[in-house]
């Protein structure tokens, strides 16, 4: 058997667990520059709202304070993320982290009468510790623990196991092709020329009616629910990614330096943040800019770069540095820039310094006194909270220009 654990309205109940005048409240997180709805509350679910519905469009049901908007915070997403993972790994022998709220957990050996008890300590571990609510559901494949999870969350059940053929059956009956993980819209269009309606149509196909037209991938889902594993996601718990990045949108088009400054610093700390909370460091730092592609420009402008470090490194300074020696050699005076983003690269694990037989020794000892400082400042913004610690690099006060749409009313600090 397989469990899965998936967080419910996740970003939602990251809100709620630092917020608790939340609760049942209809509750919408929005997504970068708040543009669509990216996350609800089952409150605001009940309204209608849609998953990915432009906010404009409830603004009038925010406004008579009927929804509870919030900007996407996701640096505490993603602490909160890390410790309900931790949770689910202290329950079972491996959990393969599939995403930012779901973990596949591994329970092979683990009677599956004991399954219900393991699943109701990491539900009530979870909303003590954490005020994260979780389900789970346990079957014979991914798929099928997919399944029997998206079943209990529309029944408000925390746990449910998946077991026995004639509840297989039941299940995949009643629920919508749409439903079926790993199956996307052109080929539930597909399906649908078919006959095919619901996940237990689909299982009735032949599979080699399903392998001829659906390929592989078809063939794995057909056989997942048939009670067969056969989807590998070893590459999804990778400690180490192969690059990290931070992008965003201004909410008007910047000509000033300054502001591009400062945000160019926030998106290399976040990613220096990132790297070392995969114990990594890296080698090569990236930057670019965009122009707005729907205003008047004769075509769309895309300044970026790369700088290369003679060392690898996760400290923050650092990489700021070497960022802004990037952002400095693209920028373009008095050019409207919509869009910036900074990424990291040539990743490798950040294992102790040791040091050649040429290397300075004082060099090492700074290396090491970095890396301590690093983690004390990662501690501390972990327990009082994001971003309160950083560079003075930061911090820009921006006010309206004449000309420009923005200018600085003073010049950020290097360091």
């Amino acid at each position: 058997m397989i469990g899965l654990a998936d967080c419910n309205n996740f970003f939602v109940s990251c809100e709620r667990s630092i917020n608790p005048d939340l609760e049942n409240k209809a509750v919408v997180v929005l997504s970068n520059n708040d543009g669509c709805v990216v996350a609800r509350s089952n409150e605001a679910k009940a309204l209608g709202i849609r998953m990915g519905q432009p906010a404009f469009e409830i603004r009038e049901l925010i406004e008579k304070q009927k929804v509870i908007a919030l900007s996407g915070n996701h640096l505490l997403y993603r602490d909160i993320s890390l410790r309900v993972h931790d949770i689910f790994r202290r329950y079972v022998p491996e959990a393969i982290d599939y995403s930012v709220d779901e973990s596949f957990l591994d329970v092979s050996g683990i009677p599956v009468s004991s399954l219900e008890a393991i699943g109701k300590a990491i539900y009530s571990t979870c909303l003590q510790e954490m005020h994260i609510p979780v389900t789970i559901g346990f079957s014979h494949s991914k798929t099928l623990a997919k399944i029997a999870t998206e079943f209990c969350k529309k029944n408000t059940i925390p746990v449910g196991i998946l077991d026995a053929d004639k509840d297989i059956e039941d299940i995949i009956n009643s629920l919508p092709i749409n439903d079926l993980w790993g199956i996307g819209r052109r080929t539930v269009k597909k399906l649908f020329l078919w006959g095919v309606r619901t996940i237990g149509d689909f299982a009735r196909l032949d599979k080699n009616f399903v392998r001829k037209n659906l390929g592989i991938n078809g063939e794995r889902t057909w056989l997942e629910i048939h009670k067969t594993p056969c989807i590998e996601l070893n590459h999804v718990n990778r400690t180490l990614q192969d690059s990290i990045s931070e992008t965003r949108t201004f909410p008007e088009d910047i000509t000033d330096y300054d502001y591009i400054r400062a945000r160019i610093v926030i998106y290399a700390t976040d990613c220096a943040r990132k790297l070392r909370m995969m114990r990594g460091k890296c080698k090569s730092i990236g930057v670019f800019l965009r122009t707005n592609p729907f205003h008047a420009q004769p075509k769309l402008i895309k300044p970026e770069g790369i700088i290369e470090l003679r060392h690898p490194t996760s400290d923050t300074s650092e990489i700021v540095s070497a960022a802004l020696i990037v952002l400095d050699e693209i920028f373009i005076s008095r050019m409207p820039f919509k869009r910036a983003g900074v990424w990291l690269s040539e990743i490798s694990a950040d294992i102790p310094e040791v040091g050649s037989l040429f290397d300075n020794s004082k060099n090492l000892e700074e290396i090491n006194r970095k890396k301590s400082l690093m983690r004390v400042l990662d501690n501390i913004n972990s327990v009082i909270g994001n971003k309160k610690l950083g560079l003075a690099s930061q911090i820009v006060k921006i006010t309206r220009g004449h000309n420009d749409g923005y200018s600085s009313s003073f010049q950020a600090p290097q360091r």
